[in-house]
């Protein structure tokens, strides 16, 4: 089977992704790039995730062209191969329906840089798309839009939220905190009585966010 090790990442994003409460039924969907081939396994259409296995994924080249597959690719395919064309450094793609940013999808035009986390994690405001035609080359350009060299997740209007990253854990976990920050705004405002709450600094976040990507985690183990 065709990158069936790829295949296979695309199942168990699905799994973990539902697991934590970001996807539910047959909604949103994962991509993964293969950086020698290019090619991309994505999930399919209209499965519900507990069901999928790797022989569902289907592969496609970077214009959303069925190399190998019996199932038909996920509707948001031009979605993933605009984005992934755009920005050859993004290799994995989570489009959630997450609730608390879809909240945000259909009330901001962006989500301000209201907790640390999300800051160091994704940078400053989380933009949000113009509405753009679900399943249409439409929808991927309202992201391409909004996207720069840095934007790690983008909310889509009236929608859901769209994750980049190397990795499918680095993609998810980036989905995982923007999604609390959308709760947390989303209850702030109204604890607020719908004004904007305290945000992050704005001129503080490059300085925190280059000492954190300089700083957090493990030093490689030394031989």
């Amino acid at each position: 089977m065709l990158l069936e090790g790829l295949r296979r990442q695309v199942v168990e994003v699905g799994l973990d992704a539902l697991e934590r409460g970001v996807v539910h039924g047959t909604a949103g969907n994962m991509s993964i790039r293969d950086e020698e081939s290019g090619l991309i396994a994505i999930s399919p259409s209209g499965m519900p995730y507990a069901i999928v296995a790797p022989a569902d994924v289907v592969i496609v080249n970077d214009r959303g062209e069925i190399i190998d597959g019996k199932r038909k690719p996920s509707s948001e395919t031009p979605l993933h191969t605009m984005v992934m064309r755009a920005r050859p450094d993004i290799r994995a793609i989570v489009h959630t329906h997450s609730h608390y940013s879809t909240v945000v999808s259909c009330i901001r035009p962006a989500l301000p840089p209201l907790l640390t986390e999300t800051c160091l994690v994704a940078g400053d405001a989380i933009p949000v798309t113009r509405y753009g035609l679900t399943g249409t080359d439409d929808f991927g350009q309202s992201v391409i839009e909004v996207l720069n060299a840095d934007t790690r997740a983008v909310i889509l209007k009236n929608h859901g939220l769209i994750c980049f990253g190397r990795s499918f854990a680095d993609a998810l976990g980036v989905a995982e905190v923007v999604e609390e920050e959308a709760k947390v705004y989303v209850h702030a405002l109204a604890a607020n009585g719908g004004r904007e709450p305290d945000l992050v600094p704005a001129a503080l976040i490059p300085e925190m966010r280059e000492r954190f990507l300089a700083n957090y985690g493990q030093s490689p183990a030394k031989t």
